[in-house]
């Protein structure tokens, strides 16, 4: 067996961070242990909410709209570093690890040691749903599942991760945290999350149908609407005619504007 006198720089490195990930889950599992898990016939609806850009609000709206259009049984749980109690929600606290952006946080969901079991149907705080998701929590329940980017709206072929809605079985895809713990630093010079995710994932990830999920400013509205002010994006006017495809259920507002920003009837109507 070599000795660490016979190990290259990259090699030590390497088995530094293996030990170092071992410790953390160790105390991921002291911390989780006690936690009471539901049944795992329940879907789980996974949201997270680290630092201070998005309110308890956010959380609290996702999960109304959760309670009027999903009506298998589910536990709704947030994932995040406010111990602040949120009624009919399960709060997963963990330190904020003061990430640059603070998108990084969701790499956590795919930590083994989560107090979660069964299927994860996850959704980024600032999606609007506008009908029943039942076939989001109940189809393709082998799979891992996202959006095909928005960009597919502009380019037919286009094959790339967006990850505001997703889908797996807990513990499935734990490669995704474990290779990014192993190596933040190189994971986080890619752009955000859905990169790392799709980088480490993309044989497969499978795609929801496109018609399910769709950008609000993009497919639903048109960016062409769009200008900045105050160094927002926002669209030039409200529109109380437009809706998504009579297949849509979450509409996606990725980037700017966010439905707090948007007086549309549309979305007054459905994010409350």
């Amino acid at each position: 067996m070599a000795s660490k006198y016979d190990l290259s720089k990259q090699e030590r490195k390497a088995n530094k961070a293996k030990r170092k990930l071992e410790k953390q889950l160790i105390a991921d599992r002291k911390k989780y242990g006690n936690i009471d898990i539901n049944e795992d016939a329940k879907v789980n609806i996974l949201c997270v909410r680290f630092g201070t850009k998005y309110s308890i609000e956010y959380v609290q709206r996702l999960r109304n709209m959760v309670e009027r259009h999903l009506t298998v049984p589910y536990n709704f749980y947030c994932l995040t570093d406010d111990h602040t109690p949120i009624q009919g929600v399960t709060l997963i606290n963990q330190p904020n690890q003061g990430y640059a952006k603070g998108w990084w946080h969701k790499v956590q969901m795919f930590n083994p040691v989560l107090p979660i079991r069964g299927r994860i149907l996850y959704m980024d705080l600032d999606v609007v749903i506008c009908r029943n998701i039942d076939k989001l929590a109940t189809t393709f329940t082998t799979d891992f599942l996202g959006i095909r980017d928005f960009n597919r709206k502009f380019h037919s072929n286009w094959k790339y991760l967006n990850s505001s809605v997703m889908s797996w079985n807990h513990g499935t895809q734990s490669h995704i945290y474990r290779q990014f713990m192993e190596a933040p630093k190189t994971a986080m010079k890619l752009h955000g999350d859905q990169d790392w995710i799709w980088k480490t994932s993309k044989n497969i990830i499978k795609f929801w149908p496109e018609k399910w999920i769709q950008s609000y400013k993009w497919e639903i509205r048109s960016r062409e609407e769009l200008h900045m002010i105050h160094n927002q994006r926002l669209f030039k006017t409200v529109n109380n005619d437009v809706s998504p495809d009579k297949e849509c259920c979450i509409a996606v507002f990725h980037g700017e504007p966010n439905p707090a920003q948007v007086q549309d009837k549309f979305v007054v109507e459905n994010w409350k």
